[in-house]
């Protein structure tokens, strides 16, 4: 894996945990909201409470796509590296002139 594909790969994993503090804090809210008294809090209680499974749960699922589809992604593109040495030297060479030139404008 190249250095950019691993930064990409933090970055991504980056956001997936500062999005489980936020549930995290979240759920610690609804905990020390269980203190105060009022049907209206008990009712905003629970919509919160529904939001923050439903987001952990499209979360997990997105995790596991996101991790998924990378992992396919890098296995294409290794074997195809492997089959198509020459090729893959030429196309990293031209993709390398190219970001040369836009770099020097």
């Amino acid at each position: 894996m190249t250095q950019t594909t691993v930064q990409l790969a933090l970055g991504k994993q980056k956001i997936i945990e500062d999005i489980k503090v936020l549930l995290n804090d979240s759920e610690e809210l609804l905990r020390l909201s269980a203190t105060l008294p009022g049907e209206g809090v008990e009712a905003l209680r629970s919509r919160l409470r529904d939001h923050v499974d439903s987001a952990r749960g499209a979360l997990e699922d997105a995790q596991a796509s996101a991790q998924t589809r990378y992992r396919a992604g890098v296995d294409c593109t290794e074997k195809y590296v492997k089959e198509n040495p020459w090729q893959s030297l030429g196309i990293a060479a031209g993709v390398g002139f190219l970001l040369g030139l836009i770099v020097s404008r």
